[in-house]
């Protein structure tokens, strides 16, 4: 592996090298002597000899995908270094070459462009930089090539030294018993292209606009009609809110579409497409009369999600600012005297999911429009003031800011843990690159000095998609600062109803009531995408101690609207979680939905059938989706411990750990063991731990060895020294790796 590595290294180099015509001398014994413009190669011939690397890398007998995987990483980063203008058209190339999508090639490595959400440019520069014989490239290749199953156990992450010590007594403050309304929203995903008639049923990502087809030929008397058969007739009305309340269009024939389609789309949406903007219209007006009548929203949360699920080529600049601008200024519309605090979501961004490191001047500075535009926006809107658009328009991670009763919000931006931010696998080892967890922290000892509770929301939750270092550093702060600072947490995302509680330990542990630390509330989305009902919910909070007091969650069966002569949807109550899940009323009424009460919820799911059918008909609201299974307290099934780990599991190794039983063997263990673990402080030299086999210790050996592993020396020089004597005792990979591309360097100054 190491000739091939250094082979492909030399290859690239000389091909590089030699087409720098503007380094060259007329002394060839000079060491800066370069071949006579004549030998020089074209960027043509650079970028085929590039590619032909490449595809030597994927037939190579002797690699495993992940080690592939890392040296074409390696190629991407000699490139970059040298001819930073070619990595995308060779790697597009190669990607084509190889079979792989021709768009998502595109998309994935092509030329930046505000008319498609490419992410060449991030790739080049985060390879750049990275080091992919690391670390980097073991996270990079996991999450990113589909062939490579191999990530390293998770490092040891330490803290303390970021916060004063915990206190003994640290209780969350007591309930007034009075409380006030809190609306929250999220997942819009507003399709603005949506398309009465268009097809529904397609071969895309997402349906119901101009481009969506389905690659089926529909067979020979195929009638969409008698599929329903309707007493009341199909609804496929030109309806519009144009004049602030509804009005019924006319009819529109299905059968006058030029194509025909297998299910033509709905006014009010369908279940693999985003929001309509007049399903948002009935979902805003039906929000806004609630609030009028007798809910009184003092505020509102979203956790983000304001754009499309089109794949990214459908996906331009402007459609990222018009999504975004309708949204938030439609709430504004319905909802005026509602402060609403929000969250960015993933696909909030353009390129999606992209978020560059501060550091990164030029790379942040590509993004500053974004947040410019959001903090400009938010501030017209009234729900900011200057001091928190500042925070937004320098930061980029989040911001904070107070209620009129005191509760502290923060919102994080989480593409800084999104698995889909090519910026979150540089210097992974580096646990605070974009600076966010130390706002986080200084923001909560703030709270902590003040008696202030705290809210943390945020778009994507860390039991999905997301990355295992930015998640356990996010689970120790929330550890560190509950219960009596963090009063809950928030997400959305999924576009599923659900709950995650986090327990302490490492996920293998019993989840006993004594090691639960804290939750999180995933709220449902109004977009129907993946096939869920639309719904929003509120919650009712105690107004000292800021807890959830109740959660009340409505939503409206989207298929009722496919026959119903184009009257609007009919919003219903979906559940009380108080009645949902404790309809005895055995819990106290004066006390809140705290992190016990969701623990006990947990239980009934994974125990009693009917409560766990229960969730997943929250989880989907009732859609004709719902996986709902015939199941009995004697026979139970794969998906019973499967509610439970959702549940009962807040990150996504965590969830991992918990699906990892007997009946599902064929489940993907999330780590691999390796030779050593990196052992972290923030601010202080990494560690390397050689990691030994403690089974046939005995107690007293086994602790001896534990407390030699978990000791710390806080000088530096000690720790360069103890460090590396542990990788030369050890023989660990990554001395393997550091001997190696000590030699790939030395070659190639040899060969200069």
């Amino acid at each position: 592996m190491l000739i091939v590595l250094i082979s492909t290294c030399l290859t690239l180099m000389t091909s590089v090298v030699s087409s720098r015509s503007k380094f060259s001398f007329n002394d060839p014994d000079s060491e800066h002597y370069w071949p006579p413009s004549e030998f020089l190669l074209s960027d043509t011939d650079i970028v085929n000899r590039a590619v032909k690397e490449l595809h030597s890398i994927d037939v190579a007998m002797d690699l495993n995908e992940c080690i592939s995987c890392k040296m074409r990483l390696q190629v991407a980063k000699f490139l970059s270094l040298t001819r930073r203008d070619l990595v995308p058209l060779v790697f597009s190339t190669w990607c084509i070459e190889a079979g792989h999508d021709e768009s998502q090639c595109h998309m994935n490595y092509g030329f930046p462009s505000p008319e498609y959400s490419s992410t060449g440019n991030d790739f080049t520069t985060v390879v750049s930089l990275m080091g992919p014989e690391g670390f980097d490239g073991d996270y990079f290749c996991y999450y990113h090539d589909p062939a490579c199953h191999i990530l390293p156990e998770p490092p040891v992450i330490d803290l303390q030294n970021l916060w004063p010590p915990k206190p003994k007594v640290y209780e969350a403050p007591d309930h007034r018993g009075i409380s006030f309304n809190v609306l929250h929203i999220s997942d819009v995903n507003i399709q603005l292209d949506y398309e009465l008639l268009a097809e529904s049923n397609c071969s895309q990502s997402l349906c119901c606009s101009s481009q969506s087809y389905n690659t089926e030929k529909l067979p020979p008397g195929f009638d969409y009609s008698l599929i329903h058969n309707p007493d009341s007739g199909l609804s496929f009305y030109d309806s519009s809110y144009a004049k602030g309340h509804f009005e019924k269009g006319q009819y529109i024939d299905q059968y006058s579409s030029k194509y025909p389609t297998w299910s033509p789309a709905h006014e009010f949406g369908s279940y693999r497409c985003d929001t309509p903007p007049l399903l948002f219209n009935n979902t805003m007006q039906t929000i806004r009369d609630f609030h009028q009548n007798h809910l009184d929203f003092e505020f509102a949360i979203f956790t983000g999600g304001t754009v499309d699920h089109s794949d990214r080529i459908f996906i331009d600049k402007s459609l990222v600012l018009s999504s975004q601008e309708f949204v938030y200024r439609g709430f504004q519309h319905f909802l005026p005297n509602v402060d609403f605090h929000p969250a960015i979501g993933t696909r909030d961004i353009f390129p999606l999911n992209q978020l560059p490191q501060g550091i990164l001047s030029e790379s942040s500075l590509n993004y500053q429009w974004q947040f410019d535009f959001l903090s400009d926006l938010w501030q017209e809107l009234g729900w900011i003031d200057l001091e928190t658009a500042k925070q937004i328009r320098y930061s980029h991670f989040g911001y904070s800011t107070v209620t009129r009763r005191g509760l502290k919000i923060i919102s994080l931006n989480s593409n800084v843990w999104n698995t889909k931010n090519l910026y979150a696998f540089w210097d992974v080892l580096s646990v605070d690159s974009f600076g966010v967890w130390q706002f986080l922290i200084d923001e909560l000892i703030h709270s902590e000095i003040n008696e202030q509770r705290v809210w943390i929301i945020a778009h994507l939750p860390v039991s999905h998609q997301s990355l295992p270092i930015p998640t356990e550093v996010f689970t120790q702060i929330v550890e560190r600062f509950s219960p009596k600072v963090i009063a809950a947490i928030f997400f959305g995302h999924i576009h599923r109803d659900e709950f995650n509680i986090l327990y302490g330990g490492n996920g293998r542990d019993t989840k006993e009531l004594e090691d639960m630390i804290n939750f999180a509330l995933i709220g449902p989305s109004i977009s129907p995408y993946s096939g869920v009902n639309p719904a929003w919910r509120y919650y009712s909070v105690d107004e000292g101690s800021f807890s959830i007091v109740d959660s009340y969650t409505y939503f409206t069966k989207l298929n009722s609207t496919f026959a119903n002569e184009g009257a609007e949807p009919l919003w219903e109550f979906a559940y009380s979680a108080r009645d949902a899940y404790d309809p005895e009323s055995l819990w106290p009424s004066e006390r809140c939905l705290d992190t016990e009460w969701w623990h006990h919820v947990g239980e009934k799911i994974r125990d009693i059938p009917e409560f766990r059918n229960s969730f997943k008909v929250f989880e989907y609201r009732n859609s004709p989706f719902t996986p709902i299974s015939q199941e009995s307290e004697e026979n139970c099934t794969v998906s019973d411990s499967e509610s439970y780990c959702k549940v009962s599991s807040f990150t996504v190794q965590l969830r991992k750990l918990c699906m990892l039983t007997q009946d599902q063997d064929n489940y993907v263990s999330p780590f691999t063991p390796i030779d050593y673990t990196p052992y972290i402080k923030p601010f202080e030299s990494i560690q390397y731990i050689g990691v030994v086999d403690t089974g046939d210790l005995g107690n007293s050996e086994q602790e001896s060895y534990i407390s030699e592993a978990e000791s710390y020396d806080h000088d530096k020089e000690d720790n360069n020294k103890t460090s590396n004597a542990n990788l030369r005792k050890s023989g660990s990979l990554r001395d393997v790796v550091h001997r190696n591309s000590r030699l790939i360097v030395s070659e190639l100054r040899r060969l200069r």
